[in-house]
Formats: C-alpha cells, sequence, structure tokens
C-alpha cells in the first residue's frame, strides 16, 4: 500500500468530507478561528477590549468546532509529514515547485509526480527569507479573508460543494492572479 496519496484520492476525500460537513452541520471554513485565536490571547491581558470591540462581539473568543479544525490541520498535517517521510532529513518542498525552477526531480508528468500522479517530496533547504516571505503571504492571505468575510478554503471547497457561481469566479480569479504573481516573484528571485 502507498504512504501517500495521490491528488485525486485526496480531492475526493476532501470533497466528501465538505459534503458531509455541510449536509450535517455547516460549511467548511476555517478563516474565522484566527480572530477568535488572537481575541483568546489577548481576553487575559486586557478583557474589557476584548469585550468593547465589535468585531470581537461578533466573533467571540470561543474554542468551536471550526478552531479544532484548524488544529487538526495542524497537528494532521504534521502527522502526515512524519508518516511520508521515508526516512528524509531538512525542508522538504514540493517537487512541483522544483519543476517551475526547472530542477531535476520535476521530470515526469509534469506535476512533480515522477509519473505516479503523486506528489513526491525532494529535500532542498529553505531560507529564512523565503520562510518569512510565506508567513507575510499568509498573514495578508488571511487579513484579507476576514475583510472579505471569507477565505479561500470556504470558498472554493465548501463554495464548489454547493455549486455557488460566486465560488467558482473567486477560484478562478485566484489562479488567474496568483499564478503569474508567483511565477514573477520567482523570476525576481524574491520566493
Amino acid at each position: 500500500m502507498a504512504k501517500e496519496w495521490s491528488w485525486l484520492r485526496g480531492g475526493i476525500a476532501l470533497g466528501l468530507l465538505s459534503a458531509f460537513a455541510f449536509l450535517t452541520y455547516k460549511p467548511l471554513g476555517v478563516s474565522t478561528s484566527y480572530p477568535r485565536t488572537v481575541a483568546l490571547i489577548l481576553n487575559p491581558f486586557a478583557p474589557e477590549f476584548v469585550e468593547s470591540n465589535a468585531y470581537f462581539q461578533r466573533v467571540p473568543p470561543v474554542i468551536d468546532w471550526q478552531w479544532m479544525l484548524v488544529l487538526g490541520i495542524v497537528v494532521g498535517g504534521f502527522i502526515a509529514s512524519r508518516v511520508v517521510r521515508r526516512g528524509q532529513t531538512g525542508s522538504c518542498t514540493p517537487a512541483v515547485a522544483n519543476a517551475s525552477r526547472g530542477d531535476a526531480q520535476g521530470s515526469g508528468d509534469g506535476y512533480g509526480s515522477g509519473g505516479t500522479g503523486a506528489l513526491q517530496l525532494s529535500v532542498k533547504g529553505t531560507s529564512a527569507r523565503r520562510k518569512w516571505m510565506g508567513f507575510i503571504g499568509g498573514f495578508l492571505v488571511i487579513f484579507g479573508a476576514r475583510m472579505a468575510g471569507g477565505c479561500t478554503s470556504g470558498h472554493v471547497i465548501t463554495g464548489f460543494t454547493q455549486l455557488a457561481t460566486a465560488s467558482f469566479l473567486f477560484a478562478a480569479a485566484v489562479f488567474a492572479a496568483g499564478i503569474p504573481t508567483a511565477k514573477f516573484l520567482r523570476r525576481k528571485g524574491w520566493i
């Protein structure tokens, strides 16, 4: 049995989970957990600020199912990285990123899978600058998601499950803007 899932198997599993969540409780989403976490951290130090803040009144500082989902994503990602590790050490980046840089590990089916359909890992050192750029980029994405009242997982995963037109348009816009931006930043050596 393979230690890693193909993109197709993972996508089907995520789609089934999303449909199950939507039908039994509520749509999946994670971005609200971040301001909840900020409020949970601030509450012991500045309870009057948290209580009087209009945003935290709409998004109260509680540990709910969504917060536990985010924790599960982090813990599950860590466990999966250990299970699929295959004795490698160092920082791992998907071979898809290496293929965009023209590295040899990206050969195969054009998706860094060596023709298997599964994402292979290659050991590459990750610079501190790249880690900071990733952190800043992630912060900007979550900030924008909260400003917009939703996140990519809410739109793409849950919105697709609901066949929402706005979610299909959002996903098209994300990829139409994200791919050329990532290529530009990579060419400049910024990531």
